[in-house]
């Protein structure tokens, strides 16, 4: 998982949504609400769980478009593979499942990650930092569930993913190692 990005991505990220976007958004309440004491309550409110819930919002809308994404490039790939099986059709039908699978898999690998490259919005990349700054951003997880439900747990997730990850490596250097000393010190 390379994580290097996040930290530029999650600066991005906080820049447009929230800090550019602050001016306007602070002018065009003065511009709609004459009542300066009026305007100044609702630019306070907005401290209040709206940007961690805009934050959330945007996180269930694009985990809604990847779940449909993922539900018709399943469909898709079934379809490809069914018509790429018909023209194998001098092949017995395990073989030519077979060769299909391992054709269409490997072009659909490629297909998604041009997807990815192309529509970076649709990537767990930005979800994870969407996530990160939704928790920065709600002054009380506690207190907004959305925010622990669809931010805190996916990124706590991904922290024992990443912590898996570098112990599996981390055995498997150190056997692998180990298991070198063993045979060099049995064979000499």
């Amino acid at each position: 998982m390379a994580r290097s990005s996040d930290r530029g991505r999650l600066s991005a990220l906080a820049q447009t949504i929230l800090e550019d976007s602050w001016e306007e958004v602070e002018a065009e309440i003065d511009r709609q609400v004459k009542n300066k004491q009026t305007a100044r309550d609702a630019k306070r409110h907005l401290a209040d769980h709206t940007w961690c819930g805009l934050l959330i919002a945007l996180i269930r809308w694009i985990e809604k478009i990847d779940d449909a994404v993922q539900l018709l490039a399943d469909k898709g790939e079934q379809f490809v593979k069914n018509v790429l099986t018909q023209h194998l059709s001098g092949l017995s039908k395990d073989l030519a499942d077979a060769v299909t699978g391992i054709v269409v898999d490997s072009a659909w690998s490629a297909l998604a990650k041009l997807l990815e490259a192309h529509f970076p919005l649709l990537g767990e990349d930005t979800l994870r930092v969407l996530r990160m700054l939704a928790l920065f951003a709600c002054p009380a997880v506690d207190r907004h569930p959305e925010v622990y439900e669809h931010a805190a747990k996916p990124l706590m997730s991904d922290g024992l993913k990443v912590v898996s990850d570098e112990i599996k490596t981390q055995v498997t250097s150190f056997f692998t190692a180990w298991w070198r000393r063993q045979s060099a010190s049995a064979s000499g």
